[in-house]
C-alpha cells in the first residue's frame, strides 16, 4: 500500500471542514461567530477553543436526552419544578428531592409513589424518568396494565424470555397506574417475573393507588404480592401521599396509612 505521509489529505480542508469530518458539526457551525468574538474581545486562542468544544458538548448531551425522552415513550413529560409541593394534604418532599438526585438509579433501587388518584404520582414519577434521561440513562415508561399485555401477547408467541430480557435491560423502568386493574394469576406471575429480573440489577418507580396491604386483592395471589411489593420497597424510597385529587370531578380518598 502508497505511503500517504507524502501527501497530507488534510493541508487544503478550513477549519471548519476538519471539525466536520470529525462529526463536531455544531462547532463548525459556530466557529466564525464565535472566532468573531474572540477577536473583538482579544481572547488567547484555548479560550476560542474552550468555547467551541462546551458548545459543542452541550449540544450533544441536549441531542442524546431528546432522543433518550423520545425512546422512553414518557407521558406527560413532566419536571419537579413544574410540581406544586403545596397542594397534598401531605407528601415527604425530603424523600422526592432525594430520590431527583438519582443515587437510587446508581443504586440500582427503586421508588414507590402511593397515593390516591389526581394528586400528582404520575407527574412525580415521570420527571424522575425526565432527569434519567438528561442524565444519560436508559428509561421507559408503561402503563402496569400495557406492561402485562405485552407480556401476555409475548407468552403466547412464544417470545417471552426476549420480551423479560428487554423489559430488565432498562437502567430505569417506570410503571404507572399499578392498582387501577387488578391482574389474574398469570398477569401477577408475569409482572412478578419482571421485578424479579430487575431487583438489585436496575431502578424501577411505580405509581399505585393501593397500600401494599391491599395488593393482595390486586393480584389475586397473595404469594406474588408479597414478593412484588418486597422487592420494590428492599432498601428503596417510599413516597406516600395524601389528599384530594386536583382533577375536576375525581375523587381523592388517600389509600390507608398502612401501606
Amino acid at each position: 500500500m502508497p505511503s500517504l505521509e507524502s501527501h497530507d489529505l488534510t493541508a487544503t480542508l478550513s477549519l471548519a471542514d476538519v471539525l466536520r469530518a470529525l462529526d463536531l458539526n455544531h462547532a463548525a457551525e459556530s466557529l466564525d461567530a464565535a472566532a468573531q468574538k474572540a477577536i473583538a474581545r482579544n481572547e488567547p486562542p484555548i479560550s476560542l477553543l474552550d468555547h467551541l468544544m462546551r458548545e459543542q458538548l452541550r449540544f450533544h448531551m441536549e441531542s442524546r436526552a431528546r432522543q433518550a425522552l423520545k425512546r422512553s415513550a414518557i407521558f406527560p413529560l413532566t419536571t419537579l419544578d413544574a410540581y406544586d409541593f403545596d397542594y397534598p394534604k401531605s407528601i415527604d418532599r425530603d424523600v422526592v428531592e432525594r430520590a431527583a438526585t438519582l443515587d437510587f438509579v446508581r443504586e440500582r433501587t427503586n421508588v414507590v409513589f402511593v397515593g390516591p388518584s389526581g394528586v400528582g404520582k404520575t407527574h412525580l414519577a415521570n420527571a424522575l424518568g425526565y432527569l434519567a434521561c438528561v442524565e444519560g440513562y436508559r428509561v421507559r415508561f408503561a402503563l402496569a396494565a400495557d406492561l402485562v399485555n405485552d407480556l401476555v401477547a409475548s407468552q403466547s408467541r412464544n417470545t417471552l424470555s426476549k420480551r423479560l430480557t428487554a423489559w430488565a435491560a432498562y437502567d430505569l423502568l417506570l410503571i404507572d397506574e399499578l392498582g387501577y386493574l387488578s391482574f389474574d394469576s398469570r398477569g401477577a406471575d408475569l409482572l412478578y417475573q419482571v421485578i424479579n429480573k430487575r431487583y438489585m440489577r436496575a431502578s424501577t418507580v411505580v405509581t399505585t393507588n393501593l397500600a401494599f396491604k391491599d395488593w393482595g386483592n390486586l393480584f389475586h395471589n397473595a404469594a406474588a404480592a408479597t414478593a412484588i411489593a418486597d422487592r420494590l420497597v428492599h432498601k428503596g424510597l417510599l413516597v406516600r401521599i395524601t389528599g384530594k385529587s386536583s382533577r375536576p370531578g375525581v375523587a381523592g380518598d388517600s389509600p390507608d396509612e398502612a401501606a
